[in-house]
């Protein structure tokens, strides 16, 4: 199996709730790649609510049976549109993949 997990920093917004939506709004868009991409074994997504500056807005948690999968779904067309989407939302990604 493969873990890929990503963490988004989302740019900055004028209000706390202007942060809120966006970041439901990109929880939103990733959800549903978990039902159009049916190499992806398990999908989850958070999003943040610790106050520290440092800490990420949001968390993709994913698991795919194979490292062929994983490639399968970072080139599928709906990742893809998902990632240019995103740029109007997100400033910063952090990415690790592993094998467990």
């Amino acid at each position: 199996m493969v873990r890929h997990i990503v963490l988004f920093k989302l740019q900055e917004f004028p209000t706390p709730e202007g942060k809120k939506k966006a970041a439901e709004t990109v929880k939103a868009e990733l959800l549903k790649l978990k039902s159009t991409i049916p190499v992806i074994a398990d999908f989850e997504v958070g999003i943040n609510f610790n106050p520290d500056p440092s800490a990420w807005d949001l968390v993709i948690n994913s698991n795919f049976r194979s490292k062929e999968d994983l490639a399968i779904y970072q080139a599928h067309p709906d990742h893809l549109a998902f990632i240019a989407f995103n740029k109007s939302y997100s400033e910063k990604k952090a990415i690790i993949d592993f094998e467990f």
